[in-house]
């Protein structure tokens, strides 16, 4: 809840495909899957016995929408990072090793977002790509 009192898009939103999800943080994405994990676990502290749990598995829908959001968007974020990773002498294989990646995967990953960008950021991004 937002301190007005009304809910924020994410918390209404009915999440059934990683499209339902509104414009969210990865922090504001993750306490939502959070939640939803808890109530399939039952675990939510304040709420009914019967609210608890969804008997459709509404929420584990959700939890999944919301694990493929946070990818999809922790993924978009790797390449600048890694950028950055480059730019301080750090290694492909460290930089693989913290992305949950190969060398070689983190090496395309990085190449193909750098070939995206405008002059002079891809001249310089592939440079430091090696």
């Amino acid at each position: 809840m937002t301190s007005e009192g009304k809910p924020r898009a994410l918390d209404v939103a009915e999440l059934t495909a990683p499209g339902d999800v509104p414009e969210a943080g990865v922090v504001e994405m993750a306490h939502r899957r959070q939640r939803h994990q808890d109530r399939i676990a039952g675990t939510v502290r304040g709420l009914p016995p019967e609210e608890t749990v969804t008997a459709d598995g509404s929420d584990a829908i959700a939890a999944l929408v919301l694990g493929t959001a946070i990818t999809v968007q922790i993924g978009d974020e790797q390449p600048p990072l890694m950028r950055q990773a480059l730019a301080h002498g750090r290694t492909w294989d460290e930089i693989a090793t913290a992305a949950g990646l190969t060398a070689e995967q983190a090496r395309a990953a990085y190449t193909a977002w750098a070939e995206r960008l405008e002059e002079p950021d891809r001249t310089e991004a592939l440079r430091l790509a090696g």
